[in-house]
């Protein structure tokens, strides 16, 4: 095997682990390189992005998996842009190509369920341009055979990316909007289902890659903060003037993304089906790292 991770960020650092320890692995960053603690254990050369783009052949060569999920910009996708004719040329080697695209490319559907049949009608710039990059992978898969497999992700949460980070740093606010749904995946299952879909390839597939229950933010802020002993969490509701342009932004779309297509076809299912057990198991890792520094501390004193 190897692959290639255009954009190698927080889901790459859990797909990794999962790869073959002889697989030869690289990764391009945007400005500045980050390695990471289990880079030693396997064969991973990491180079922006740029570095990439000058000397083509060498990293193409013999390629037989690509991982592409950086965001696209107005014109479409960046690594279709700079390496179209590099990705058409390795493909005898080349058996499993998957884009990340997002959930937002469905737009709203006032509260009701969408699947991979559902007419995708994007109202934010974000998902407009992720329609565009999936078309553009799609060609590629029409018209050259490339093997394209596109990846449809909600809200991403996970170790050191979830509602306990805004706690610790006091910004989290409670916003009440009844019936509006929003759909999540744990990181960890999300690098389950990749390393499942590279053992069952299924070229041109588009997949909804979210848990099992789409859920009111709210209900989320009020299950964490249940668990932290918190009882004060601030509260207001969505046509506050408090509420910024931003945020306000990730409400413009109002759906539930149904995953039976991905379940059925890579008989993949999430180990945290449910927000509940995705935040239990986060609590429970916070409380085990603040057990272990206390331990290690009370040594030292």
């Amino acid at each position: 095997m190897k692959i290639i991770f255009f954009g190698a960020g927080y889901c790459t650092k859990y797909i990794i682990p999962l790869l073959p320890q002889n697989a030869e692995i690289i990764c391009t960053h945007n400005n500045f390189i980050k390695p990471e603690n289990f880079d030693c254990k396997f064969n991973i050369k990491r180079l922006l992005f740029r570095d990439i783009v000058n000397d083509k052949k060498k990293y193409f060569k013999n390629a037989t998996h690509i991982l592409n999920s950086i965001p696209p910009k107005e014109s479409g996708d960046l690594t279709i842009k700079n390496f179209k004719e590099n990705i058409i040329s390795i493909n005898k080697s080349l058996i499993w190509y998957g884009y990340f695209s997002s959930t937002s490319v469905y737009g709203d559907h006032s509260g009701d369920w969408v699947d991979e049949q559902s007419q995708p009608k994007p109202k934010t710039n974000r998902g407009r341009r992720r329609l565009l990059s999936e078309s553009q992978h799609l060609e590629l898969f029409k018209k050259y055979k490339v093997p394209i497999h596109i990846f449809r992700l909600p809200g991403i949460y996970g170790p050191g990316r979830s509602v306990f980070e805004k706690f610790e740093k006091g910004s989290i606010v409670k916003i009440n909007k009844k019936g509006h749904y929003f759909s999540r995946v744990f990181v960890e299952d999300i690098a389950d289902a990749i390393i499942q879909s590279t053992k069952m390839q299924t070229p041109g597939e588009v997949f909804n890659l979210t848990d099992d229950l789409p859920t009111e933010s709210a209900k989320i802020v009020s299950y964490a903060a249940k668990l932290c002993g918190i009882d004060n969490v601030k509260t207001i509701n969505f046509d506050d003037q408090e509420i910024d342009k931003k945020v306000k932004s990730f409400y413009k779309d109002n759906k539930r993304v149904n995953n039976n297509k991905i379940k059925k076809i890579l008989n993949w299912t999430p180990k945290f089906r449910n927000y509940k057990l995705g935040l239990q198991h986060l609590f429970e890792l916070q409380e085990n790292e603040k057990d272990f520094t206390n331990s290690s501390l009370s040594k030292k004193n």
